[in-house]
């Protein structure tokens, strides 16, 4: 019991290994373009199996526009109202979103969805998946997202303003 108490306080001491003073920022961005260029490889097969005609953005997430609505192109600090499912690629559906509203460019939506939702307009349709580091990043929501998990958005803009 005593050997137990004393590793707990010698775990803990203040006097323990710092942390590297050197991360190996050439490594860490070889494995991000590593698993980048998988995500993309997974999107592409998934829409290519689908049969789906979508494009790919600029910024590396796919879209398919079903109708782009009245005046599309909205834009930064406009706030828009969207109706969404967000699924896995496998269809679990993770969520259902009615009726909720956000500032483009300023809370906390996911990025890919600030940047892909200025494609629309009020009444405006859209297909988007999203790769990862556009979604929930490494960990996840911590609910029903998974970490490092591709998403499927269903979009349908029902006001702008």
């Amino acid at each position: 019991m005593y050997a137990v108490f004393f590793l707990l306080l010698t775990a803990c001491n203040k006097d323990s290994d710092p942390p590297p003073a050197h991360i190996d920022k050439n490594r860490l961005l070889n494995i991000n373009k590593y698993l980048a260029n998988k995500d993309m490889d997974v999107m592409r097969h998934f829409v290519k199996r689908k049969s789906w005609r979508m494009s790919l953005s600029d910024d590396g997430y796919f879209y398919e526009l079903f109708n782009k609505g009245e005046q599309p192109g909205i834009t930064d600090k406009q706030l828009v109202t969207y109706d969404c499912s967000i699924a896995l690629l496998d269809g679990t559906l993770c969520y259902e979103v009615k009726n909720k509203s956000f500032v483009v460019g300023r809370s906390e939506e996911i990025y890919g969805l600030h940047r892909a939702i200025k494609f629309l307009g009020k009444g405006g349709k859209a297909r988007f998946i999203f790769p990862p580091h556009l979604a929930y990043g490494v960990l996840g929501d911590f609910d029903k997202i998974p970490p490092r998990t591709i998403l499927l958005y269903n979009v349908h803009v029902t006001e702008v303003k």
